[in-house]
């Protein structure tokens, strides 16, 4: 968007319409320009004006009062939807708390790399945007729909601009498969290269709709500003990603399993406060009935090979082997005792959990199965978050705390028995659903939505 200016008259208007259309990158193919994305309001020096601008906060008049448009940001920002509704009020009356909000907004690199996002997609937004078709090109081939990919690439930082012919534009070169990996490969695909269905369909989407998700994760974002104000762990559903935000000195980031659609991990912001080394797995009454009993009548041994014990309800020290225990023995035993895992390399748990405090009941774990972190769709837990590698997790948090608990730690790990060390500094997690989103590189990257949902749900 052009800031900064205020329009005088029609004609200045089309004016600068006429200019900005035939800022074309100095290519020979150009759709047409449909706005000039001038807003017509002074924006420039006001830091409420051009946030309320990056939210989409639109019809913004240049006679709005400074005061009813910091509401409609508060409002915007701490909502029902991100969660945050109750911190309204502290945001509305509390002008340091707003200003502070204000200078996060400027000065974190994320929020500036996603609201510098917006404001480029906002100005793709004023043409009308290529529609492309599937198409089996080779190399050399010359085609209208060519000069239409190169310059969508080229608009999208997937292709570097070159100063070409109109005739070689049009001509589908290596330069034109890289940038299609780069494409594919920043949208989750397989780096294939070719213009198959599912590329062609993202190739395709109108920058109003990536403005729009980029929008919804800048408001999420701001509304966990005290989340934010030190280091925390963001687990990112769609990206199937943990890291360790806010920590220049830690790069720590690595592939996680999330719940599947039937067993949504939710979204939440909470902390880790406690890791357990070798833990025993209690699995919910869900899991019991409707998986391991049907597992013990098609293999007798099955539960009794996976170390699983019956342990008495409210005596945790009266423990009952399940040696030569069918099914149906299993349903009653099941009224006074309850299945647990032992720990061991067999533990549906692994080695390390890690627990966040929270509602449904949902912790952070090892796993066994590290085949399953290669799957390209990691949806597929009951709800918890598997890691793949827990014990950098692990050591991470342990290096934040005390000698003592490092001792504490370092001796758990050589050994066999279940303990837990609660943690003097716990750390904030947040578990989001940003399917857009700016890379550490400032790269836009773009995933399907795992469970159809929007971040703010």
């Amino acid at each position: 968007m052009v800031r900064g200016k205020i329009l005088t008259s029609r004609l200045e208007v089309l004016d600068l319409k006429l200019f900005f259309c035939i800022l074309v990158l100095g290519i020979s193919y150009s759709p047409v320009c449909i706005s000039s994305g001038v807003s017509g309001v002074e924006l420039a020096n006001n830091r409420v004006y051009n946030l309320a601008e990056d939210l989409g906060l639109n019809r913004v008049t240049s006679d709005a009062e400074e005061s009813s448009l910091k509401i409609k940001v508060i409002e915007s920002i701490f909502s029902i939807e991100t969660g945050t509704e109750s911190l309204r009020k502290l945001y509305l009356f509390d002008n340091k708390r707003f200003d502070e909000l204000l200078t996060f907004a400027e000065s974190n690199k994320q929020i500036k790399a996603l609201r510098d996002k917006i404001r480029q997609y906002e100005q793709l937004s004023n043409y009308q945007w290529p529609q492309l078709e599937a198409s089996v090109f080779s190399l050399g081939q010359r085609a209208t729909d060519i000069a239409k990919l190169r310059w969508v690439l080229v608009k999208l930082d997937d292709l570097e601009f070159k100063d070409i012919s109109a005739y070689r534009e049009a001509i589908f070169d290596p330069s034109i498969t890289r940038s299609l990996k780069r494409f594919q490969k920043r949208h989750g695909l397989i780096q294939s290269g070719e213009l198959n269905k599912e590329t062609i369909t993202l190739l395709n989407t109108e920058p109003a709709f990536i403005v729009s998700k980029l929008q919804l994760s800048l408001k999420d974002k701001l509304s966990k500003v005290n989340y934010q104000n030190s280091s925390y762990i963001e687990v990112n559903i769609p990206e199937f990603k943990l890291r360790i935000k806010g920590d220049e000195s830690s790069t720590l980031e690595f592939p996680v399993i999330v719940g599947s659609i039937k067993n949504k991990t939710p979204l939440l912001h909470t902390y880790v406060s406690k890791i357990t080394i070798n833990p025993t797995w209690t699995p919910p009454r869900s899991i019991v009935y409707n998986e391991l009993l049907a597992e013990l009548k098609k293999s007798p041994k099955s539960l009794e090979n996976q170390k699983f014990v019956l342990v008495k309800k409210g005596n945790t020290n009266e423990v009952k082997s399940l040696k030569g225990m069918d099914a149906s023995r299993l349903k009653q035993e099941l009224k006074v005792y309850q299945l647990v895992q032992s720990p061991g390399f067999r533990n549906a748990l692994g080695k390390y959990r890690f627990t966040i405090p929270n509602s449904e009941l949902i912790f952070m774990h090892d796993t066994p199965d590290k085949q399953a972190f290669k799957k390209r769709n990691r949806a597929i837990s009951h709800g918890c978050i598997r890691l793949s590698q827990p014990e950098l997790l692990a050591k991470y948090l342990i290096d934040r705390e005390n000698s003592i608990e490092s001792i504490r730690f370092l001796s758990a790990r050589k050994g066999v028995n279940t303990v837990d060390i609660k943690l003097r500094n716990p750390i904030p997690i947040i578990i989001t659903n940003h399917n857009v989103w700016v890379d550490k590189d400032n790269v836009l990257q773009v995933r399907p939505s795992v469970y159809n949902r929007e971040v703010t749900e």
